[in-house]
């Protein structure tokens, strides 16, 4: 699985939670198929390991390492590309792109997002300071995605964290099956 479950991976379910899926009425079960370091990466600042994703009704159960090899300062902007399948992992097609720049200020002046970088052991932070950070069986709730239409469906989703200069500094790859159950 990925290395976004550091600064990005926590950023990454937040995100995709609030922008990405389009008001269920019952409970959703995510299935993080994968999970895991763009293959394209030449010299990551992060990169995620011993990922470990459990889905659950509503939440998922997070296991991961993030090593980074490089400061990582704001402002750190964020670019999402979203494909949908069918639950087969045929017929894809892009679903949405998005850009979002200083992701670093949004985090901060949210409690909910800032919430979820706890889930590391030391928590996230902006700047992102070079170290090993640990998740061991975090549990992230995705009661807020109950606010949202979300489709049962295959979805490929891949999350860059870009510099200041445009450069990529994390890039993770992102596969979930969201069904009604398991």
């Amino acid at each position: 699985m990925g290395h976004l479950y550091g600064f990005g991976s926590v950023v990454t379910v937040v995100l995709v939670q609030m922008l990405v899926f389009p008001s269920a009425t019952m409970a959703k079960y995510y299935n993080v198929v994968t999970y895991d370091n763009c293959k394209h990466m030449d010299n990551p600042a992060a990169t995620l390991s011993n990922v470990k994703v459990a889905g659950k009704p509503n939440a998922i159960e997070l296991s991961a390492t993030l090593d980074v090899t490089r400061e990582i300062e704001p402002p750190v902007h964020m670019q999402l590309s979203v494909k949908r399948c069918n639950l087969q992992k045929e017929g894809c097609e892009t679903y949405e792109h998005i850009s979002m720049e200083d992701i670093c200020s949004k985090i901060e002046s949210n409690p909910i997002l800032h919430k979820y970088m706890d889930v590391f052991n030391p928590p996230l932070s902006c700047p992102l300071k070079k170290g090993r950070y640990v998740a061991e069986k975090s549990e992230l709730k995705l009661h807020m995605l109950e606010m949202f239409p979300i489709e049962n469906a295959f979805w490929q989703m891949e999350f860059r964290f870009m510099n200041k200069h445009n450069q990529t500094m994390q890039c993770d790859f992102v596969e979930i099956a969201v069904t009604d159950k398991e």
